[in-house]
């Protein structure tokens, strides 16, 4: 036994789980105290002591259900919460694709539940880079499905439309399309990004489908007027006799 080791290790003890002798300089209100007897020299229980004291204002001590909302506040900001809502880092991607619109009421109102659930910035952070992955994600699935019903659509016409008809159909119903709804950009923009099951109307089959048929109208109609005679250059019946019996012809 060492002079200054308050006791010893068990001196006196009665073996194992017997406390350590230097508690017996302790007041009797701990002398039996489990805590201390799991130190076996003074030397140990005041290093503990000291380590302990170091620790004091950075110990992080989880809320009970009493908890105030200070002791709350307090507990979230040692983990990393920022003061305010509005203080979190989060941003708008950089790199999400055209097409999927951003909102800044929905970053606000992430952040506020964000900061109500007590999330850190860096795990408010990840949380949202998550879930715009899932949004980029969807977006780039939808594109193909898209594309997929286009390509779809645009086959079927062909199988059906044989040979030359598919490229004569569908300028007709371009065209056909054009003198109703003109060449404005709101035009071209709606159908283009109308969409009907996935397909853009502009390549939808029923679309081409009737505005082909729209567009043999308007030819036939043109060429009916051209028959008739009339002012403005029109063809008469005379006139077209007279181109296709010049020899027999007689007024």
């Amino acid at each position: 036994m060492t002079e200054n080791d308050g006791g010893g290790n068990n001196a006196g003890g009665s073996g194992a789980g017997a406390k350590p002798t230097w508690m017996d300089s302790l007041p009797d209100d701990l002398k039996t105290n489990e805590v201390l007897a799991g130190f076996p020299t003074i030397g140990d229980a005041g290093k503990a002591l000291v380590s302990l004291k170091g620790l004091e204002g950075k110990a992080i001590v989880v809320p009970g259900e009493k908890a105030t909302d200070a002791e709350r506040a307090a507990f979230y900001g040692k983990l990393g919460r920022p003061e305010t809502a509005d203080k979190y880092s989060i941003t708008k991607p950089a790199d999400l694709p055209e097409g999927i619109q951003y909102s800044p009421e929905v970053e606000a109102a992430f952040k506020q539940i964000a900061h109500e659930n007590g999330l850190s910035d860096g795990q408010a952070g990840k949380l949202y880079g998550w879930y715009y992955g899932l949004v980029k994600a969807g977006h780039v699935q939808q594109a193909k499905a898209e594309k997929d019903a286009t390509d779809a659509a645009v086959n079927a016409l062909k199988d059906e439309w044989k040979g030359d008809a598919f490229k004569t159909n569908t300028e007709l119903a371009a065209r056909a399309f054009k003198k109703f709804g003109g060449e404005t950009p709101e035009v071209a923009k709606f159908i283009e990004e109308t969409k009907v099951n996935g397909l853009p109307l502009g390549n939808h089959p029923m679309f081409l489908k009737v505005f082909a048929a729209i567009g043999k109208v308007i030819s036939e109609d043109s060429m009916n007027v051209g028959d008739r005679g009339g002012a403005g250059g029109e063809t008469s019946d005379e006139e077209k006799a007279k181109a296709r019996f010049p020899a027999t012809y007689k007024k």
